[in-house]
């Protein structure tokens, strides 16, 4: 009883501890463009590909980044998982 008790305790801890969160980008520029994250405090920088659709995934142990730099302007000052991106023009929408 003891060690099934520890086995739910540490399975919930650990549940809360680490998150992946992902945004799919499509890049209608003909040049790769960056954009620089902040993830639970740790600094995350991602290249996106020139003419590409891709998806992108942070760790956090949230599931959103602050946006805190990079070449595209997003019209928002976070990427939460789940969401889809459009850039052109170096501008996401």
């Amino acid at each position: 009883m003891k060690t099934m008790l520890l086995t739910l305790g540490c399975l919930l801890a650990l549940g809360g501890v680490a998150h992946a969160g992902s945004v799919r980008i499509e890049n209608g520029d003909s040049k790769a463009h960056t954009i620089q994250l902040k993830c639970s405090g740790s600094a995350k920088s991602v290249e996106v590909r020139a003419s590409t659709t891709a998806t992108y995934t942070f760790h956090s142990t949230s599931k959103s980044c602050d946006i805190v730099g990079g070449t595209i302007a997003f019209p928002t000052s976070k990427l939460e998982d789940g969401q889809r991106w459009q850039v052109k023009g170096g501008k996401a929408k």
